[in-house]
C-alpha cells in the first residue's frame, strides 16, 4: 500500500492486476487489494460505504465500470484510466491504449514468436504457485495457453473444463486437445440441482470483497473450488480481446450511429416496454448495447425495490460523449475492453480463486504478449471481410494441433443459467429476501421474474445479478466485513 499527494496512477494497460484508490489524510492511498483500503479507511476514522451506483451498474449491465467499486469513495483503475488528485478530491482520466491508429504494424508475424511470446508469460503464470490449473473452454485464447504452457514443459499442468450432464461440447473438444497435447484433463460436470451449490455460494459469498454479476461466475466458482487450493494458480484466458481488434458487423456501426437511446425522451419511451422484450436494449445508451449479452433490469425495473437505484444510463450516455473522437467502429471494440474485460470476465475468475484462497494469472495480460499483438500487421490481428479477429493464433494452432478454428471459434465458458434457477429456486429467493438493501417491493419483482422464466422469457441475468449481489450483501458485507474490520483493528491497538 502506497500513499502520495501529487503523484499520477495509470491503471495497468492489461488489467493484469487493478489498482484500487483511496483519499485518507489529503492523501492518495492505493493498493492491489480493496480489502487493504477497507481497513486503512476504518482505521483512519472514515466511513465503509456501500456505493449505490455502482450496485445499480450490477442489476443494470452485470458488472461494475471503472472507476467505480461497491464502495463509495474507494475506485478502481485499469485499462484506459489515470488518477490524480486534484482539490482533495481524485480525478480520473480515460485514453485506451490500443486504438487501431496507434498500432505500428512492424512485429514479426510468425506462429513461433507469437507461441515463444506466450510460453514465456504462461510460464512465469505457472510458477507462481505449486499446483497450476488452466480453466480450458477449448476456444482459441485458452487453448492457445495449453499449447503455450506444453511447449514452456509444464506437463503436469491440469486442464479443467465445465460442463453439465447433457452439455458437455466444451468437454468433448476440450479432452480432445488435451490428448493430442499429453497434459492432464478432468471434467467438472456438475448438477445444477445439487444441493452442494448453495453451500458452495455460501462459502464464496463469505470470503470475497466485491460482487460479481457475470453470468458465468456459479460456473467458474464451482469449477475453480473443486480444483484448486490456496497452493494454486489458476490460468485464465481473457486478456487478448483487449488489443486483438475485432472487426464490427454493420448493424453493430448503425447501433452506434442511429441509436435513439441519446435523446432524453427515450427513457420515457423505453420504460413501456419490459426489459427482456427483443431488441428493447436498441432503445439504451448508444454504448449500452455492447456490453454484457443479454436482458438486464433497468433504473424504472429497480427503483421499485431499490430505493437508491441510480439511473445508469445518464453514466453511459455520458461515456458515450466524453469519448466523441473515437470512430465509430471502434466504440464497441474500446467500451467492451475498458469495461466488460475488467468488471465481469476477469473479476470472474478472480473471485472465484480468491474465494478458495488460490490466484489468478492471465498470460495473454502479460504485457510483452499484449504489446507483441497489438503491433503485428493488421492482416495478422483481423480479417475484417470474413469479421475474424485473433487471424495469428488461429495460425499458430492450425499448426501445432489438430484445431479447426472454423468448427471450434470463440467459445465462452458456459453455464445453464436457466437450468440452475428452476433447480435453486428457493435458495434464491431466500437470499434475496433477506437482503436490507431492497425493499419489500422485491417480493413481487422476484414473483414477476419467476413468472416469466417459467413462460420462456430471459428473465436469467435479472435474477442472477439479484441473487449475487445479496448474496454479497447478506454475508460479506453484513457479516465478513465488520469481522475482519474488527480483527484489523485489535492487530492495530496490539
Amino acid at each position: 500500500m502506497s500513499e502520495s499527494k501529487e503523484a499520477e496512477y495509470s491503471g495497468c494497460p492489461t488489467c493484469s492486476s487493478m489498482r484500487y484508490l483511496t483519499v485518507i489524510g489529503g492523501q492518495v492511498v492505493s493498493s492491489d487489494c480493496v480489502l487493504d483500503l477497507l481497513v486503512a479507511r476504518h482505521h483512519a476514522g472514515l466511513p465503509v460505504d456501500i456505493n449505490y451506483a455502482a450496485i445499480s451498474h450490477l442489476l443494470h449491465d452485470g458488472f461494475v465500470p471503472q472507476p467505480l467499486t461497491v464502495y463509495r469513495d474507494v475506485f478502481t483503475i485499469g485499462i484506459g484510466f489515470t488518477a490524480k488528485l486534484q482539490q482533495g478530491a481524485i480525478t480520473f482520466h480515460r485514453r485506451f491504449p490500443f486504438r487501431l491508429k496507434y498500432s505500428r504494424g512492424d512485429q514479426d508475424s510468425s506462429p513461433q514468436t507469437l507461441l515463444e511470446h506466450l510460453a514465456c508469460a504462461t510460464s512465469a503464470a505457472c510458477n507462481a504457485r505449486e499446483e497450476a490449473v488452466l480453466l480450458l473452454s477449448a476456444g482459441l485464447d485458452s487453448t492457445s495457453l495449453a499449447v503455450a504452457a506444453k511447449h514452456a514443459g509444464h506437463d503436469d499442468l491440469l486442464c479443467v473444463t465445465y460442463g453439465e450432464p447433457d452439455l458437455h461440447t466444451e468437454v468433448d473438444f476440450a479432452r480432445a486437445v488435451c490428448r493430442q497435447l499429453g497434459l492432464r484433463h478432468e471434467a467438472h460436470i456438475v448438477d445444477t440441482a445439487s444441493r452442494q451449490i448453495p453451500k458452495m455460494l455460501l462459502q464464496y459469498a463469505s470470503a470475497v470483497p466485491e460482487p460479481c454479476g457475470d453470468p458465468a461466475q456459479i460456473a467458474s466458482v464451482s469449477a475453480i473450488s473443486a480444483s484448486c487450493d490456496n497452493s494454486s494458480v489458476v490460468l485464465d484466458g481473457s486478456g487478448s480481446d483487449f488489443y486483438f481488434w475485432s472487426p464490427p458487423r454493420r448493424l453493430d456501426l448503425l447501433k452506434v450511429q442511429f441509436v435513439p437511446g441519446r435523446f432524453s425522451g427515450v427513457r420515457k419511451m423505453r420504460s413501456l416496454l419490459p426489459f427482456h422484450t427483443s431488441y428493447e436494449r436498441l432503445l439504451s445508451s448508444p454504448i449500452e448495447p455492447y456490453l454484457l449479452h443479454g436482458a438486464w433490469l433497468r433504473h424504472c425495473d429497480t427503483r421499485n425495490f431499490f430505493p437508491q437505484s441510480v439511473d445508469t444510463h445518464r453514466f453511459w450516455l455520458s461515456e458515450f460523449l466524453a469519448n466523441g473522437e473515437i470512430p465509430d467502429e471502434e466504440a464497441r471494440f474500446q467500451a467492451r475492453a475498458m469495461y466488460v474485460g475488467p468488471g465481469a470476465h476477469m473479476k470472474k475468475t478472480r473471485n472465484a480463486a480468491l474465494s478458495v484462497g488460490a490466484l489468478a494469472r492471465f498470460p495473454w495480460s502479460d504485457g510483452e504478449v499484449a504489446q507483441y499483438c497489438f503491433h503485428l500487421p493488421p492482416d495478422k490481428r483481423y480479417d475484417r471481410a470474413g469479421r475474424k479477429s485473433k487471424i495469428l493464433v488461429r495460425e499458430m494452432l492450425r499448426q501445432l494441433i489438430d484445431y479447426d478454428d472454423e468448427r471450434v471459434g470463440k467459445r465462452p465458458f458456459l453455464f445453464g443459467k436457466r437450468r440452475f434457477l428452476e433447480a435453486q429456486m428457493q435458495f434464491c429467493r431466500e437470499q434475496i429476501a433477506a437482503c436490507t438493501l431492497w425493499s419489500p417491493a422485491i417480493g413481487k419483482t422476484v414473483d414477476s421474474l419467476t413468472k416469466s422464466l417459467a413462460q420462456g422469457r430471459p428473465t436469467e441475468n435479472a435474477l442472477l445479478s439479484l441473487l449475487m449481489v445479496s448474496l454479497w450483501h447478506n454475508h460479506w458485507f453484513v457479516r465478513g466485513l465488520p469481522a475482519v474490520l474488527r480483527e484489523a483493528q485489535l492487530r492495530h491497538a496490539g
